[in-house]
């Protein structure tokens, strides 16, 4: 062996073991966390590394970041060729790639790649120097810039070397290498041929090699480390449906997160992963009104915090005090609305609102915090069975001149109207429910109501950390709701919907819950109701405002848009719609809250709105309804002069005025109950 090959040896046995060294430590507290049980199925999650890594599904949303990452993921990939090919012909001069195409098509391909690479490279640098999206604020610029220095230095190394090979004679690639063989005339031309560029050859793929190896002992520290820990985030991403949060055991002590070490494997892998890209923070309705929260942010925060606690140092430091308001601010974890926005956004599948919740549910069941106005929802929900604290209407108020049937216990109905606390005890949304009933009665639906026996699903509650209500509110419900017989349940309420649907399941309650636009449709595309006759060009022009936990959480953007579209208005779609869609701010028990004047998602929201054009802001969820309603009107303050807000509208209430006028009178509503009816 010759000095120089084990002086190379050495330096690739020296790089290696301080790379394992760094790995090694981070994997401690990964191993260490308590594991969760995400290996199964194989089948789809499987699918969705395909889908996600080597399609780029989640990437491509952006299409110049999604193109600039292809060619740069691409690039890596086929140039990992050429670092077996530097770190081989670095040990043994018998190395060889040339039996599987070393010196033909992988010559090829490495050439082609390499071009590709640096194309990426220098859109990430036009990205990062010129274009300068405000997502990447808080970012680590730094970190990207050694990264991207070092990946030009790889492959620059790597053409150089080809070129002055082919430039020494006899390399039996190079007709299939043209951009090495371009390189190796230029290099020609300065005197560098023949035996002469033996030595440069030689030179190249040091650099090319030390720059490799640089790179590898530099990833564990650097938010990079996503290249090899973003295929196992999406493969063990949560497969339960998104509105279904883990149910804690309150017997066990300590309650939420209150500690690091209390992470999930999953979860720390989710702090490992994250690229800082800020798409989570882009799209963040808290971040975009002002409030002490990015998303973005959350993570890289726990991540710092973790390594400093594990002693291994955070890549921005000073984060290594309490975890709940030290490294993450009280005010950052009350100030989301739970709209799951990041977490649809984020290509590798990070979990921010789970990790979230759970802060909260330290806060709110260990210390007994909650925000202004939240803490007063929660000793409303738990006195009075909903969080409308001071409300002057009882449950039954909005529907004592409707005859609608109670079901008692042992009794049966096609479908159950579950009403909801906002539509039952709200003066506005009240209309909503009364909307609904003539519809369903015009359709001849056979439905009946709880009456006082339906109280709050504890959604608020949950979300804002506090289980033990909620866990009381669904045990109650289920056992109420397993009394009856029902073929299905209905709800105006998205986040009534999603609790029944997919969170009762916990405690015993299986049911099908449709929400009030999917029944609408179906009714209207049954022929059970009408389209609504033709207006003559004096339709409302509307535009329809896509509620959280009815577009993201459950999947549902057509059938609200159906039944808009059987009205005869004209609908313009908001910039931020479908699974983009802003949230209203009133998600996550933050239609509770006490807001600042001028950190109002609301009002954001309904600025959004304006900017259509349309008169009319359709929603489909009594929470949007109530905070959009006043966030049209402070909007339209905003804008001054003679400016009027926009209307603020149920798609129930919308189809009712199309199909019964104005008044909402209908020859069916003079029909009587022939059963129990309210007092």
């Amino acid at each position: 062996m010759s000095i120089e090959i084990a002086f190379r040896l050495l330096v690739i046995l020296l790089a290696f073991a301080w790379s394992a060294y760094r790995f090694a430590r981070l994997a401690r507290p990964l191993l260490a966390a308590p594991p969760e049980p995400r290996l199964t199925p194989v089948a789809p999650r499987a699918w969705g590394v395909v889908v996600n890594v080597l399609g780029h599904a989640r990437l491509l949303r952006k299409p110049y970041a999604g193109v600039m990452h292809l060619m740069l993921f691409s690039g890596f990939l086929f140039l990992l060729t050429a670092v077996v090919q530097v770190f081989g012909d670095g040990i043994s001069p018998l190395f060889s790639l040339a039996a599987i195409g070393g010196t033909s098509w992988i010559a090829l391909g490495q050439d082609i790649f390499a071009v590709l690479l640096l194309v990426g490279v220098a859109m990430a640098v036009f990205q990062r120097a010129v274009r300068k999206p405000a997502r990447f604020e808080g970012s680590n610029g730094r970190d990207a810039a050694i990264i991207l220095a070092l990946v030009v230095t790889v492959v620059v190394g790597m053409l150089l070397q080809n070129a002055c090979h082919i430039a020494a004679g006899g390399d039996p690639a190079a007709p299939w290498r043209p951009v090495s063989s371009l390189l190796a005339a230029a290099v020609s031309r300065l005197g560098v041929h023949d035996q002469a560029a033996m030595p440069w050859a030689v030179g190249f793929a040091w650099v090319h090699m030390l720059a490799i190896l640089g790179f590898l002992v530099y990833i564990p520290g650097s938010k990079h480390l996503h290249m090899l820990v973003g295929i196992p985030n999406i493969y063990f991403r949560d497969l339960t449906p998104p509105g279904r949060l883990a149910t804690p055991d309150l017997t066990q002590a300590p309650l939420g997160l209150s500690s690091i070490e209390q992470l999930g494997r999953k979860q720390v892998l989710d702090l490992y992963a994250c690229t800082e890209c800020g798409r989570c923070q882009e799209l963040c309705p808290a971040h975009a009104a002002g409030k002490p929260l990015s998303p973005k942010l959350l993570i890289m925060n726990l991540r710092d915090h973790l390594l400093e606690t594990q002693g291994i140092g955070g890549h921005r430091g000073g984060l290594a005090g309490d975890l709940v308001g030290g490294a993450v601010s009280e005010g950052m974890i009350w100030s989301c609305t739970t709209c799951r926005a990041c977490m649809e956004a984020c290509p590798l599948f990070i979990e921010h609102v789970p990790k979230l919740i759970d802060l909260r549910r330290h806060l709110a069941m260990e210390v007994g915090k909650f925000p202004e106005g939240v803490s007063g929802a929660m000793l409303s929900i738990e006195q009075r069975g909903h969080p409308w604290a001071g409300t002057p209407f009882s449950r039954l108020d909005w529907c004592r001149d409707l005859d609608l049937r109670i079901l008692a216990p042992g009794e049966q109905a096609d479908t159950l109207l579950w009403v909801g606390c906002t539509a039952a005890l709200d003066s506005r949304a009240q209309k909503v429910a009364r909307a609904l009933v003539r519809l369903l009665r015009r359709a001849g639906v056979d439905f009946a109501i709880l009456g006082e026996a339906e109280t709050c699903t504890g959604d608020a509650a949950r979300r804002a950390g506090n289980d033990y209500q909620f866990q009381i509110q669904a045990e109650t419900n289920v056992a109420t709701l397993n009394a009856r017989s029902f073929r299905r349940i209905v709800t105006i309420c998205p986040h009534c919907m999603n609790t029944l649907n997919n969170e009762y399941r916990d405690f015993g309650g299986s049911y099908e819950v449709l929400h009030h636009t999917q029944l609408l449709a179906e009714l209207v595309a049954d022929g059970r109701l009408p389209q609504a006759p033709a207006a003559d060009g004096k339709a409302d022009a509307i535009t329809f405002h896509d509620p959280c936990y009815l577009g993201r959480y459950n999947g549902e953007y057509l059938a609200p848009r159906a039944v808009l579209s059987t009205t005869g208005a004209t609908v313009s779609e908001m910039e931020r719609s479908h699974g983009r869609s802003f949230c209203c701010g009133g998600g996550g028990g933050r239609a509770f809250a006490v807001e600042p004047p001028d950190e109002r998602i609301n009002t954001l929201r309904a600025t959004q709105a304006r900017a259509t054009g349309a008169s009319v802001v359709a929603t489909a969820c009594p929470f949007c309804l109530l905070m959009l309603d006043d966030g049209s009107k402070a909007a339209a303050r905003a804008q001054g002069g003679d400016a009027v807000p926009q209307q603020v509208r149920d798609i129930a209430e919308i189809l009712d005025a199309a199909l019964h006028g104005s008044d909402g009178k209908a020859p069916e509503l003079r029909e009587k109950a022939v059963t129990t009816t309210v007092a």
